[in-house]
């Protein structure tokens, strides 16, 4: 808690200290120059709007006064410039993650001035025009790429900043969260599509609903398991009916959603931490109820912050073979391609299932 304040106020202080030299310091200068430079100006201008006969004092500048603001004026500019040089540790790897549209990264509603900011850009969007399996290697490859970039830089570097900003397709959200994992202090962003700009998920708690399970687990007895569905649906609904022509009509199924699902669900950084736990619970009750199992089909509808933490909070050693799931949106299958997700460095196998071409997600 005492951490959370802190960063709140994180260099408030040191701003208030820079404005206030530097308003005493100018008040100061001017306070001493006016009686030589203002009043000559602005008592004959008044003598002839009011007609009246104000003399003009014969004081000389308060020298005293002048060279104090001077020093303070200049203490305000040397301290502006030692803190922010001292801010300046503090590194923010920008992921700037774009496969559906690129957003202006310029445009964000906090001030990162406190921030050395260093840009990681995994861009997608020529490989996704049109879905094969060749483009979607491309794009894999391209990502981890990058992947294996950020993970050198955050090698053995417990005090950078990971920042996300992503307006890219689930299956690579899941994936990117599930290779970096949890591997320094994040911090997420997400694109208004209303106000154009990028808004911070911020810090401060908010009371948030909880994800509501519902399963359906008598399509198959614990032993003959061998796969089951995972749904998840934060934005918008998943049904069953919109996973037709996939062919996993026979598994057991498993859906987490908000009561409703809506957009920008998501309001702060608890609300990502309690959605996330939720989520590593129920793969853990899989896990423990199913010893047979060999695959999980992952389905998600939600915001890129939200995909990226699910991703992070799968784990190779306790969970079976994940494969994520692309939300088309029109036609039949609904889903048109998919993707499971292996550590950086291993090759990804992909699966298209529906039509070639690409659409929209709902995110």
């Amino acid at each position: 808690m005492l951490k959370k304040i802190l960063n709140l106020f994180k260099g408030w202080h040191e701003k208030k200290i820079v404005l206030l030299l530097l308003g005493t310091g100018s008040t100061l200068v001017l306070g001493g120059i006016a009686k030589e430079w203002w009043l000559p100006i602005l008592i004959p201008l008044i003598n002839n709007q009011f007609n009246q006969d104000i003399p003009l004092p014969d004081d000389s500048i308060d020298y005293v006064v002048f060279a104090i603001g001077l020093v303070l004026i200049g203490l305000g500019i040397w301290f502006y410039f030692k803190t922010k040089e001292k801010r300046k540790l503090q590194t923010m790897l920008q992921i700037r993650h774009s496969s559906i549209e690129a957003g202006d990264y310029s445009k964000v509603d906090v001030d990162l001035s406190n921030y050395n900011i260093e840009p990681f850009s995994i861009i997608q969007t020529e490989e996704l025009k049109n879905i094969n399996e060749q483009n979607l290697q491309h794009a894999l490859r391209e990502q981890d790429k990058i992947v294996q970039k950020i993970l050198q830089r955050l090698d053995g570097h417990t005090d950078i900043e990971v920042s996300y900003w992503g307006l890219a397709h689930i299956p690579l959200l899941v994936l990117l969260g599930y290779q970096i994992a949890d591997k320094s202090n994040s911090s997420y962003f997400e694109w208004n599509q209303n106000f154009l700009k990028w808004e911070k998920v911020k810090e401060k708690s908010e009371v948030c609903p909880p994800l509501m399970l519902e399963e359906d687990i008598s399509k198959q007895t614990v032993d003959e398991t061998k796969e089951v569905i995972v749904r998840i649906g934060v934005t918008y609904p998943i049904h069953e009916t919109d996973l037709n022509g996939l062919d996993l009509d026979k598994f057991n199924s498993f859906y987490l959603h908000l009561k409703p699902p809506h957009r920008n669900a998501i309001k702060c950084m608890e609300q990502l931490n309690e959605y996330q736990k939720q989520f590593r619970q129920l793969l853990d009750k899989i896990n423990q109820t199913y010893p047979h199992l060999e695959k999980i089909h992952l389905f998600y509808s939600g915001q890129p912050s939200l995909a990226y933490r699910l991703g992070s909070t799968i784990s190779p050693r306790m969970d079976k073979e994940i494969w994520v799931y692309n939300h088309l949106g029109i036609a039949s299958p609904k889903y048109n391609w998919a993707i499971n997700l292996q550590k950086a460095g291993n090759p990804v196998k992909i699966k298209i299932t529906g039509a070639n071409q690409i659409g929209n997600e709902e995110s």
